[in-house]
């Protein structure tokens, strides 16, 4: 087989989790079903199985010189885990991630981190504010209530004040 140097693409990636995917809770599967992803392709499917066994992901059982692929594919331990993280699609886009933002998955988890604090920080400052404003407006009504209150008072007195000396 010649030497597979498979340069990632999201196609190709979902490829490879296919191929994974095709164990389910098999340990070995007929390389029938792996050739059927590459719908015949033997060649494409020989070298995307090569790259996996560079991956130490799977190995080959049954390999005959001048066919393709073997008789069976086993899957190495660790494929359950690899899978469950997401496979080779995830891996694929948190590399893309770095590429295009300059900063490794550690540093953008932190960054999101920091966002979070500084969004519950905030949000807990707009709640304060809101209160703080919720209880001026009461202040506020309170005061014009009393004013109110205490002017029609001032007429009622007034009102009393010349209904009873007025006369005299």
């Amino acid at each position: 087989m010649k030497n597979p140097s498979i340069s990632l693409t999201p196609a190709k990636c979902e490829l490879l989790d296919n191929i994974l995917n095709e164990f389910d809770e098999e340990v070995y599967i007929k390389s029938d079903r792996v050739l059927k992803i590459f719908r015949g392709n033997g060649s494409l499917a020989s070298d995307y199985l090569d790259f996996l066994v560079q991956m130490n992901l799977v190995i080959l059982v049954g390999q005959v010189d001048g066919i393709f692929l073997p008789a069976m594919v086993g899957k190495q331990a660790g494929v359950d885990m690899f899978i469950s993280e997401g496979g080779f699609k995830r891996r694929y886009a948190l590399k893309k991630l770095e590429e295009d933002t300059g900063k490794s998955v550690f540093d953008l988890q932190n960054e999101n981190l920091d966002l979070k604090e500084k969004t519950l920080k905030q949000d807990q400052l707009l709640k304060s504010l809101e209160e703080s404003i919720t209880q001026q407006g009461k202040n506020i009504l309170n005061m014009w209530l009393i004013r109110m209150l205490c002017f029609f008072a001032g007429i009622l007195i007034t009102y009393a004040y010349f209904k009873l000396f007025g006369e005299l």
